[in-house]
């Protein structure tokens, strides 16, 4: 495998091959018509294009998130928009006048789902303890966490530890 009329920008590289490997490496190059050398080359070459830079794998896994991010949003929507058609469809309506009072006394009001947003009150859990700690304002939001504002900064934590406060109306 060395070659008397190297490139000047070439490199000398004297390679070990097991005698199966070889026999096939001589096969190629009589099947081919190429030398040893380039066969050697371009396998090597197409190694080294299949590898992936760290980037490209940070990357890959970035976009990754945010496809499931968008995927368990959208399933979370359909959940509450099936949710919420399912109870529109129920009817409610008494068959006679006498029935009315106290069917309305025992239809519970279907609470309001809405997503956390940016200015709401919460209570968020202690770690550890079944009570809540003061009341916070939210200042950012993602699909899990959120963030909100305390005496010591800034701090995130999971929606489910939080639990959000109605607004006193004013």
């Amino acid at each position: 495998m060395e070659r008397s009329d190297m490139q000047p920008n070439s490199h000398l590289l004297t390679l070990e091959l097991s005698s199966e490997l070889y026999t096939a490496l001589l096969e190629k190059v009589r099947i081919t018509g190429k030398t040893e050398t380039e066969l050697l080359i371009q396998g090597l070459q197409h190694v080294l294009d299949g590898i992936p830079e760290q980037d490209d794998e940070q990357d890959r896994f970035a976009v990754l998130e945010l496809a499931l991010e968008r995927k368990l949003k959208q399933y979370v929507e359909s959940l509450i928009n099936d949710r919420v058609s399912s109870s529109e469809s129920l009817d409610y309506a008494p068959k006679n006048d006498l029935d009315s009072a106290s069917a309305s006394q025992r239809v519970m009001p279907i609470p309001t789902i809405r997503p956390l947003q940016i200015g709401d009150r919460v209570l968020v859990l202690e770690a550890d303890s079944p009570y809540y700690m003061a009341k916070l304002l939210v200042v950012r939001t993602s699909l899990i966490r959120a963030t909100v504002e305390t005496d010591a900064g800034e701090k995130t934590f999971l929606k489910r530890d939080l639990r959000f406060v109605e607004a006193a109306p004013e």
